[in-house]
C-alpha cells in the first residue's frame, strides 16, 4: 500500500502528519526545545520518513527495522509529554495518510488495508512502550479528532518550527507553486482550525474546490495507468538529504 499502490497519496499524507504536530502547543514546545528541526530541518524531515519506511520495507524483526525501532525508543527517552501526547503523534501517522488516500486516492482502501495499517502502528506503539493504540481505524480517527478539539492552538514554537521546516515541502513542489508553499500546506490540512493553529490563512472555498479538482484529475489519471513496479522507497537509497545514499548510523539526531 505504501511502497506501490498509493505512493503519491501516502507521501502527501505523511507531510500532513509531519506538520500537524506543530499545531499542538505542548508538542511544538517540546520539538522546538530539542533544537533538531531548527538546526537541520531538511535532515530531520527526511529522517522522519526514512525511519517509518525502513520499518515498512524491511519489517519489525529485520536488523534494519529493529535498529529503527531502537532509534525511536532512544530519541524519545526522557522527552516530556503525556502518554496521550505520544499516542497522538503515532496516530497522526496512521490516520492522516489514510484519510488523504480516502479523499484523494485513485481508489478506496480495502478493509484489509485499513486493518493492516492499524496493526502496524499498534505494533510500533507496543514496541515503543506507548499506551495501547485504538483497535480500529474509526477509533483511531475519533481519538485524533478528540485530542485536536482539546489541544489545537497557535504558539510561538509552532510558528518557529513551520518557518524552519517549510523548505522541506517547498523543494518537492513544482516550481510555479513554490512561492505558494504556505497556501498549498493550508490546502493540505483537512480542517481550517489546523491551518490557523499553524499560523496559516485558511483557504477560501473556491481555492479549495480548485485544489480538490486537480487532485481528482490526478486520481482519475492514475486509475488508467499501470501500477508502479518500482517501490517508492529503497533502503539506503539516494535522496535530496543524502545525495550519496545513507547508512543507518546517519539517521537521527547527532546527540
Amino acid at each position: 500500500m505504501v511502497l506501490y499502490d498509493f505512493q503519491r497519496e501516502i507521501h502527501a499524507g505523511f507531510f500532513v502528519s509531519y506538520y500537524r504536530n506543530f499545531a499542538i502547543p505542548s508538542i511544538a514546545k517540546t520539538l522546538a526545545g530539542r533544537g533538531e528541526m531548527a538546526a537541520r530541518p531538511m535532515k530531520r524531515s527526511y529522517d522522519t520518513g526514512i525511519v517509518i519506511h525502513e520499518i515498512i520495507a524491511n519489517g519489525f524483526d529485520s536488523d534494519r527495522g529493529a535498529a529503527m525501532v531502537e532509534l525511536l525508543r532512544r530519541v524519545h527517552k526522557g522527552v516530556p509529554g503525556t502518554s496521550e501526547d505520544f499516542l497522538y503523534v503515532l496516530m497522526t501517522l496512521l490516520v492522516l495518510p489514510l484519510r488523504w488516500v480516502d479523499q484523494h486516492g485513485w481508489r478506496k482502501l480495502t478493509a484489509l488495508e485499513e486493518e493492516a495499517a492499524v496493526a502496524f502502528y499498534a505494533e510500533l506503539g507496543r514496541r515503543m512502550d506507548l499506551a495501547p493504540a485504538p483497535a480500529t481505524l474509526a477509533e483511531a480517527g475519533a481519538f485524533l479528532d478528540s485530542y485536536e478539539e482539546r489541544h489545537l492552538g497557535r504558539s510561538p514554537e509552532g510558528d518557529e518550527l513551520l518557518a524552519a521546516t517549510v523548505s522541506a515541502l517547498k523543494i518537492r513542489l513544482a516550481r510555479p507553486l513554490q512561492p505558494l508553499t504556505g497556501t498549498v500546506l493550508a490546502l493540505m490540512m483537512d480542517k481550517p482550525e489546523v491551518a490557523r493553529a499553524l499560523g496559516l490563512r485558511p483557504s477560501p472555498k473556491w481555492l479549495r474546490a480548485a485544489f480538490n479538482a486537480v487532485l481528482r484529475h490526478r486520481a482519475a489519471r492514475a486509475l488508467r495507468e499501470p501500477l508502479p513496479v518500482t517501490p517508492s522507497f529503497t533502503p539506503g537509497g539516494v535522496m535530496s538529504a543524502y545525495p550519496q545514499g545513507y547508512t543507518l548510523d546517519m539517521i537521527g539526531p547527532r546527540a
